[in-house]
């Protein structure tokens, strides 16, 4: 089987190197050329395109940060639908789950097949062949994808049968991402403001009732100032939108996610929107920095 990757970001490029490790036949594309040259180094076909891409490949994953680059990459003279002859595409970037809709149409006017599959886990998991990936789609579809996708997760799961259902469920992980990264924000802006050790803090929590996995991955990191990159403001404002979209879709509450997201947009429009979104913390120190009289 061949296979292709767009977008050999912070994730792609590790998800590139497994399949490629696992005997793949595997073509890549990055609008930056500096982010092919380590896994083309290793053999893969560097593509000039995402239409170059398409014409090597059977099955294609998008892993690019938001749906306009997923359409970049889809159309025009050089795009994906105009390469590729049948195949599947699967769509492991977090758009919203009417994006993924239109994102279906365009394939199946290409006589294309799409799977709607996000996945979770950040830098880390894409190392460690660690995601979680929430596929949605046909049956026989999914299965076809399935020996690529246990390459780059350890837990697949088929959520539904409808395109559009696995983003509705990667936008209520990421609601619970950014519910999660302001609650560890105040968490540690209290203990400062106790004149708690902040270390003993987090040893303390993460061992208890009140931790989280955000909580548990990005503590050491806050203590250490250390706001560099894993998941970026600019990033964690698109999720919550499309959340919050979603939420509204379906008429369910979301008192908390309208919170978060205009805390991260302060952030984002205040601090440099490619730090961590972690640093959604600053908020809370700048707001406190002086005590009360």
């Amino acid at each position: 089987m061949k296979v292709g990757i767009i977008g050999l970001g912070s994730m792609g490029r590790y998800l590139a190197r497994h399949i490629y490790d696992d005997g793949f036949t595997l073509s890549v594309y990055d609008i930056r050329p500096e982010c092919m040259e380590e896994i083309t180094k290793m053999g893969a076909i560097k593509a000039e395109s995402p239409k170059e891409v398409g014409k090597n490949s059977d099955i294609v994953i998008l892993m690019v940060n938001t749906y306009s680059q997923c359409l970049d990459c889809l159309n025009g003279e050089e795009g994906l639908l105009r390469g590729m002859e049948g195949g599947i595409v699967i769509v492991s970037c977090t758009i919203a789950f009417d994006e993924a809709h239109a994102i279906e149409y365009l394939c199946m006017d290409a006589g294309i097949q799409m799977l709607d599959a996000p996945v979770s886990g950040g830098t880390r998991g894409a190392m460690d062949r660690a995601l979680t990936v929430m596929a949605a789609g046909d049956e026989e579809v999914y299965n076809k994808c399935l020996p690529v996708l246990k390459c780059i997760g350890d837990k697949i799961v088929r959520v539904g049968s409808q395109i559009g259902q696995g983003q509705k469920m990667k936008a209520i992980n990421q609601l619970l991402v950014g519910i999660h990264m302001v609650a560890t924000a105040e968490a540690f802006c209290m203990g400062a403001r106790c004149g708690l050790d902040l270390q003993m803090l987090y040893d303390i929590i993460k061992s208890s009732a009140g931790t989280s996995r955000i909580f548990e991955s990005r503590g050491q990191s806050i203590i250490a100032r250390d706001f560099s990159t894993r998941s970026t403001l600019s990033i964690q404002v698109k999720d919550m939108n499309i959340s919050l979209k979603t939420a509204d879709s379906v008429k369910s509450p979301i008192f908390l996610g309208h919170v978060c997201q205009e805390l991260f947009k302060i952030a984002e429009a205040r601090y440099t929107n490619t730090d961590d979104s972690s640093s959604v913390i600053k908020i809370y120190e700048e707001l406190y920095s002086h005590p009360s009289e």
